[in-house]
């Protein structure tokens, strides 16, 4: 779960080993685009019903796909 919070600009020391691991820009923005553009694309609809079923698959997609796209990279 708390991979979820990690960026590229804020590492954090493994629960495990202790090693300070962080995720690298490139991988956390070929993640994040996909489910920003499904938000954006949300914003050009009138029916509230398309821009929060949008929203919610957005924010979906951010979270899921930075779990399954984004390594962890040893500082």
């Amino acid at each position: 779960m708390r991979k979820i919070f990690l960026g590229p600009g804020a590492p954090v020391p493994c629960q495990a080993c202790g090693k300070t691991v962080k995720v690298s820009f490139p991988d956390w923005l070929k993640a994040a685009l996909p489910g920003a553009a499904v938000m954006v694309a949300a914003l050009f609809f009138d029916s509230d019903l398309m821009v929060y079923g949008l929203s919610l698959i957005g924010l979906a997609l951010l979270i899921g796909l930075h779990l399954l796209w984004v390594p962890l990279v040893k500082e």
